[in-house]
Formats: C-alpha cells, sequence, structure tokens
C-alpha cells in the first residue's frame, strides 16, 4: 500500500486497517532499538508513540510519507530515551547514524511546516491568482500564453496583474507569519 492511501486512510477515520500495513515496518524499529541498548518492550512502546505522532501529523499533513516519517520518528524518539537514560554509545558509526537521522528528520518537519504554510496562503489568494501562479510556475508557460489563457489585453497587463498576486501572496506569508510570532 503506498502512501498515499496510507495518509487517506489514517484522515478519513479508517486508522485501524493503516495501522495493520504500518505494524509491517516495526520489525526494523525493534531491530533497532535492540542494537542500541533497548529491549523488546521499549521497542513496542516506541513504535505505538510513533505511530501516535504519525496518526496525529496525517490530520494536518496531505503530503505526509507515512513510512518514513514513521521510521524516522521512532528512531529520534529512542535518541531521545537514550539521552535521557545517558546511555553511552559504544561504536561512534552508530551516533553518527542517529546524529544524521535526528537532522533528517527535523528538516523533513522543517519542510512539511513549510509546505503546509505555502499551501494554505495559496488558498487564501484569489482565483485569478492561482491560476496565474500555476500557468507560470507550475506549467512553466511563458507570460505572453498567461495573458492570450485568461484574457488580458496585452502582456504588460499580466505581468503587472502576476506582480500584484505575488504582493499578495507576499503580504499574506507576512501576516501569517506576524500571526505564529505572536502565539509564541
Amino acid at each position: 500500500m503506498n502512501n498515499t492511501k496510507l495518509t487517506h486512510l489514517l484522515r478519513n477515520g479508517k486508522e485501524e486497517k493503516a495501522f495493520t500495513k504500518l505494524y509491517s515496518l516495526y520489525p526494523k524499529v525493534e531491530k533497532y532499538i535492540l542494537i542500541n541498548s533497548g529491549s523488546k518492550a521499549e521497542a513496542l512502546d516506541v513504535f505505538q508513540e510513533g505511530l501516535i505522532i504519525l496518526f496525529n501529523k496525517s490530520k494536518t499533513n496531505t503530503e505526509l510519507v507515512a513510512d518514513g516519517f514513521l521510521i524516522k520518528t521512532c528512531k529520534y524518539l529512542w535518541q531521545n530515551q537514550l539521552r535521557k537514560n545517558k546511555v553511552r554509545y559504544s561504536d561512534d558509526a552508530q551516533l553518527n547514524e542517529l546524529i544524521e537521522d535526528n537532522s533528517e528528520l527535523e528538516l523533513l518537519i522543517e519542510k512539511e511546516n513549510k509546505l503546509n504554510e505555502i499551501e494554505a496562503i495559496v488558498k487564501k489568494i484569489s482565483k485569478k491568482c492561482r491560476q496565474i501562479f500555476e500557468l507560470f510556475y507550475f506549467k512553466s508557460m511563458r507570460m505572453t500564453q498567461v495573458a492570450e489563457i485568461i484574457g488580458y489585453k496585452s502582456v504588460q497587463s499580466a505581468k503587472v496583474q502576476k506582480y500584484k498576486c505575488m504582493e499578495q501572496a507576499r503580504n499574506l506569508a507576512l501576516a501569517n507569519e506576524h500571526n505564529i510570532n505572536l502565539k509564541h
């Protein structure tokens, strides 16, 4: 089952079916935790905590790569547990792998947050602006083509409208950033 279907199941009340598929990843997580000073019981606890985090994250993120996110989250959770327990690593390669996994997870989460912000902004801009952005940025059309498709009398009019759309998106992004800063 692909990640899109897993995310869809998690978002639409069919968690049990998604979790059944995701439990096929448990042996990887268990092996990782056993190698890194853990027990089978701890591996199960970490895996279940990872499932909860994945479930909560899937409610707000449609672009989530469920299996990769789950494994990286479990590794990150175990690393934090080891840090709390102050367990020493016998192998520097394992420590480096954990550090790399942690930074990858942080980058993944940061990227997902940025994509969510962009998606929210795109939903707020006008329909015409979304159409201009889609044609120009995603379909890589020239402004002459964009002007023709949308029905502007000149390319210059289309360029001016694209600029206004960018300003609209920029203002929404700044307002969103300001709201985030007020919450913290």
